[in-house]
């Protein structure tokens, strides 16, 4: 179930992170000069099996088996998988020359917004996936808010959160939006 609600809570912010470009955008005297790309997460669901369990009376009642996730299937013979941001660090883990590389950039961007936007309580990483769509991420939160617990889980890295101001290196994304510098 944790990875269905990290999905739900990604896919959350990144809407959040697709309106805030979009009202930039539409109050902007030009539009950018460079394409948004267009990303979002696997559609997904919970599945839970069930055991009848027989009672004494003449109500019978069930017992939960499994549980399972579901997620959309990405198609990986048709565009390559690929880890664009670790939850380690805020930089993107391909290189410039990478065909990708934009995708990762952009990536980056969207974690400053989501930063900046929530005050520096949340940001996405350890972003993964395809060109259109992404897969398994970690919700980063500050321990300001969180304390010692992993809200969304183990990849949920205090240290690296309190690391995001030092190695966030802004791009243009950031700068066309006029996102605020982090050092």
């Amino acid at each position: 179930l944790q990875e269905a609600n990290l999905l739900y809570w990604a896919s959350s912010l990144m809407g959040f992170t697709y309106s805030f470009i979009n009202y930039f955008i539409s109050k902007a005297v030009g539009k950018p000069p460079f394409d948004i790309p267009e990303l979002r997460f696997v559609y997904a669901g919970v599945a839970v099996s069930h055991d009848q369990v027989l009672g004494n009376n003449t109500a019978n009642t069930s017992s939960v088996r499994r549980t399972y996730l579901l997620e959309e299937l990405i198609d990986t013979e048709a565009e390559d998988f690929v880890k664009f941001v670790h939850n380690g660090n805020a930089l993107p883990l391909l290189e410039p020359e990478d065909p990708l590389y934009e995708i990762a950039q952009f990536l980056c961007f969207t974690q400053h917004v989501q930063y900046y936007k929530t005050e520096g309580a949340v940001f996405l990483s350890d972003l993964q996936g395809t060109k259109t769509l992404l897969t398994d991420p970690q919700i980063m939160t500050s321990p300001k808010i969180s304390g010692d617990t992993n809200i969304f889980g183990e990849g949920n890295v205090g240290s690296v959160f309190e690391q995001f101001l030092e190695q966030h290196v802004c791009n243009h994304y950031c700068k066309w939006f006029e996102l605020p510098s982090m050092i």
